[in-house]
């Protein structure tokens, strides 16, 4: 059986190469694609005396019933074909491995790891936990997806799975997210066919933003940390000091971790990579920042500050919220929020604030603008008729 599409060739053949202990061979579809082929097992089997090879067929009437299975496939095949065709969807024999081949490549498992791979390069340690745990989420809920099962009743039940387990909206927002840069991968692949989030609606969580006051900041800064050689003394030092230079900074662990002498520029402000986003920031360095460079840096080093694991500042930050009296979790990210929230506080321009703190969007830096409630107060109660 021969049937030629002109943008497509699909044929029946008897693998005689591929001959079992009983003298049997599989037959395969043969679908060519400009150029490119893919062969298909239907499924049945037969001794070479039985096909005719040039229609592609068994002999009848003995047959019937293994040409009506190979019939069956053809058709399957060609009628997907054509309605890519139809819709004006590239075809590739790619897209038909995955539609029809039971291989690692129709597996969705397939497809994110590939796309993963891709990702991980251009991501940050922090960002590729959160595409780590939403494939163990993913694996969890459904260890074997197929790429044609994925439509929005599959997003519809994998959403309902986090729902169960006490994740909230923003959580699941996230889930979201990674799920969607996969398959946007595969469809840009010509490997998914149709976006099931096109009409699937994903609920927005409200962003928690939690950030210290100016008074909470004074009284990190005014901690008196006795200093001694233990490993203890030095720790909480040094991590009240980086903590304190990313409220001044906005820079994340990460970067803080990474200054070198080249970042700074002229003594008055340091530019930075970041390691998160790949945007570089320009950030003026206060007299407060000058003061714990000065501390610290050294002619033996290119780095600015000793070295400190995340995991170790958060947990001395935890005694530094104990010994302040500061009752909200400390972490080290907290630093960040703190500079947005004090920044918008006393009155710096949301565009400005969005440059230093390297937002992609100014709807990320409105979060900090829209948050000092008590500046919004003071300015409205300037209007004497209001007021």
């Amino acid at each position: 059986m021969i049937f030629s599409m002109g943008h497509f060739n699909v044929k029946a053949i008897l693998r005689t190469d591929k001959q079992r202990k009983d003298g049997s061979c599989p037959v395969y579809v043969i679908v060519s694609i400009k150029g490119k082929s893919i062969k298909i097992p239907v499924g049945v089997y037969g001794i070479s005396g039985e096909w005719e090879s040039k229609p592609g067929v068994f002999k009848e009437p003995v047959s019937s019933l293994r040409n009506s299975v190979l019939r069956k496939k053809i058709a399957a095949v060609e009628e997907f074909l054509w309605k890519q065709v139809a819709a004006s969807n590239e075809i590739s024999v790619g897209l038909v491995r995955f539609h029809f081949c039971k291989s690692g490549n129709s597996d969705f498992y397939a497809l994110l790891d590939e796309c993963y791979q891709t990702q991980f390069r251009l991501l940050a340690p922090s960002t590729k936990k959160h595409y780590l745990l939403v494939r163990r989420r993913l694996m969890e809920f459904q260890d074997k997806i197929g790429l044609n099962t994925i439509n929005h009743d599959f997003l519809l039940r994998f959403e309902t799975f986090l729902q169960e387990k006490g994740i909230g909206d923003g959580g699941i927002g996230t889930h979201h997210k990674v799920l969607r840069v996969v398959l946007n991968y595969g469809i840009r692949k010509k490997l998914i066919l149709e976006n099931p989030y096109v009409n699937f609606k994903v609920k927005r969580g409200q962003p928690r933003f939690i950030s210290l006051s100016e008074q909470q900041i004074k009284s990190i800064q005014s901690l008196a940390i006795p200093y001694d050689k233990t490993k203890l003394g030095k720790g909480l030092e040094l991590t009240r000091d980086l903590f304190l230079f990313s409220c001044y900074t906005a820079l994340r662990f990460s970067d803080v971790s990474s200054l070198t002498k080249e970042h700074i520029i002229g003594a008055s402000y340091l530019r930075v990579r970041q390691n998160k986003t790949g945007a570089t920031v320009e950030i003026p360095l206060l007299k407060r920042s000058i003061e714990i460079i000065d501390k610290y840096i050294s002619n033996d080093s290119e780095q600015l500050f000793p070295r400190i694991s995340n995991q170790a500042a958060n947990r001395y930050l935890k005694d530094i919220a104990k010994m302040c009296n500061i009752s909200i979790n400390l972490h080290f990210h907290l630093s960040r929020h703190t500079f947005g929230s004090i920044m918008a506080t006393n009155g710096l321009d949301a565009f400005s604030l969005s440059k230093v703190m390297g937002h992609k969007s100014i709807t990320t830096t409105m979060i900090y603008v829209n948050s000092s409630l008590e500046r919004t107060r003071e300015q409205m109660g300037r209007t004497s008729s209001f007021n």
